[in-house]
């Protein structure tokens, strides 16, 4: 059964950083609010990505307007969502080969566009980053800092619940009935289980998924798509952000996040129907990085990820990560579509797509996101056993997450907790994860096994193909085959 109102001002569909940041705004405005999400909160783009909060110093260079926009964001969230943030710093660094004139051309850039960029000697950088080539030329410190996106987008959640929106995971939009150029009712599924909203407006905000759903209100939609490949390297490589110092290309950052190191990232064509890491890929990232920190390539690669970008315009790379909010005025008129931008400006993006749906409602409460607090999570539990020695995740935390009506399986409490994200890849702590699961434990364990499989697959060599090779065997005792197979 899917506990939903049967009315509401606003059907947002997506629930990534921007659809989850809209509603909460929109239900901080005072609006009634309905968001579903067809998989898990941030299971999309939102949660496949860096994990880089911008200080701006990446687009200062190319896109001043975004430069800006990173810039006062970075602040923002640093102030209301803190219990997410990593505020590492950062550090732009030239190779002999890089262009001598770009860096330059990069710290007036971001002068102009008002982003905080330092030049520090190069002593004085080596000896903050040790594994720094010695042969760099240029080093700038800069205010970057790194994010758990999935804390966040729960977090935007919880706000927006707080307020009085109804929120669901694992919801499909299955139809829109359009009539006389709006949208009149919208038929969801859960679980097998169907049920119709009528909303006032419709916000679709659903990502590299935006054309489809705007194609159900016969509406058409350009969204360009873009895949990116990160490989993750176990430890920190260093305690700041490292970027390259040149036009943004493959492999030009690494970002030191919880216990690990998120090398990326890569720039090809999107496929929505095939989003996965190749050897190749993760061969190429980690090569090219170890040109910035020394013996990167060596380093133990864990696993790796890939995600699809939803862009506002084609051209890949070159693009620009503005964003675009369109309400398709011919047939559908309470239909509002938004495309394209950053995790780092994920609340502007939604305080924007808000103040238009406001307008259109007749809605006249201003936008409270930027001032407000985030929630934090839960942290006062009782002591328990630990669980995942890798990232310190206890047996109580598990149970108090596995109660919420969000969490249908293993990856669900992963995304949320960070067990099973270690260098053992879940292989030591899984029985525990499904342990605190409703259902078949051996078919959530199977299920997310093979998930984990999709991102190891990739970096199969050295310590750990072995580390698979173990996992392999302690599953076999079991009588399951961790890769998905029969």
């Amino acid at each position: 059964m899917i506990n939903l109102p049967s009315s509401s001002d606003i059907l947002i569909i997506g629930g990534g950083a921007t659809g989850t940041g809209i509603a909460r705004d929109m239900a901080m405005r005072g609006a009634s609010v309905i968001l579903v999400e067809r998989g898990d909160f941030c299971a999309g783009a939102s949660g496949s990505n860096h994990g880089m909060l911008h200080s701006g110093a990446r687009y200062a260079s190319s896109d001043q307007d975004s430069a800006r926009e990173c810039a006062a964001e970075n602040e923002i969230l640093k102030r209301i969502a803190p219990f997410c943030i990593d505020d590492t710093g950062g550090l732009f660094v030239s190779l002999p080969e890089d262009d001598e004139d770009f860096a330059d051309k990069f710290n007036s850039s971001c002068q102009a566009a008002g982003v905080y960029s330092k030049e520090l000697s190069l002593q004085e950088a080596l000896k903050s980053e040790p594994l720094l080539n010695p042969e760099i030329t240029r080093a700038f410190e800069v205010r970057d800092a790194a994010v758990d996106p999935f804390l966040l987008v729960n977090a935007n959640v919880a706000a927006a619940r707080e307020f009085g929106a109804a929120a669901v995971n694992y919801t499909k939009v299955i139809s829109m009935d359009v009539e006389e150029g709006k949208i009149k009712q919208v038929t969801l599924e859960r679980a097998g289980q169907r049920c119709t909203v009528q909303p006032e407006a419709v916000i679709n905000a659903a990502g590299s998924w935006a054309a489809e759903v705007a194609a159900m209100a016969d509406q058409s939609l350009s969204v360009g798509v873009d895949k990116g490949t990160m490989a993750v390297i176990d430890g920190r490589a260093a305690s700041r952000l490292i970027n390259r110092l040149r036009k943004p290309a493959d492999a030009d950052i690494l970002v030191p996040h919880r216990s690990a190191t998120i090398v990326g990232t890569t720039s090809s064509p999107g496929n929505l129907n095939h989003v996965h890491p190749t050897a190749e890929e993760v061969e190429s990232l980690l090569r090219e990085a170890s040109k910035m920190i020394i013996g990167l390539h060596s380093m133990r690669a864990v696993r790796a990820y890939a995600g699809i970008r939803p862009l506002a315009a084609a051209g890949g790379r070159n693009a620009s990560r503005n964003f675009t909010i369109t309400q398709h005025t011919e047939g559908a008129e309470n239909l509002f579509s938004v495309v394209g931008g950053k995790l780092t400006t994920y609340r502007l993006i939604a305080e924007k797509t808000a103040d238009a749906a406001s307008s259109y409602l007749g809605l006249h409460s201003v936008c409270k996101t930027a001032q407000d607090e985030l929630p934090a999570p839960e942290t006062k539990l009782p002591l328990s056993q630990e669980v995942c020695s890798c990232e310190m995740v206890s047996q109580a935390t598990l149970h108090n997450l596995a109660q919420s009506a969000d969490v249908t399986c293993a990856a669900d409490l992963m995304r949320r907790s960070r067990a099973g994200m270690g260098f053992c890849q879940s292989g030591l702590c899984a029985f525990d994860i499904v342990s605190c699961l409703e259902g078949d434990p051996r078919q959530q364990l199977q299920e997310f096994l093979a998930e984990r499989w999709k991102g190891a697959e990739s970096v199969l060599y050295d310590q750990q193909l072995r580390q698979e090779a173990f996992k392999a065997h302690l599953f076999k005792v079991y009588g399951i085959d961790h890769t998905g197979g029969d």
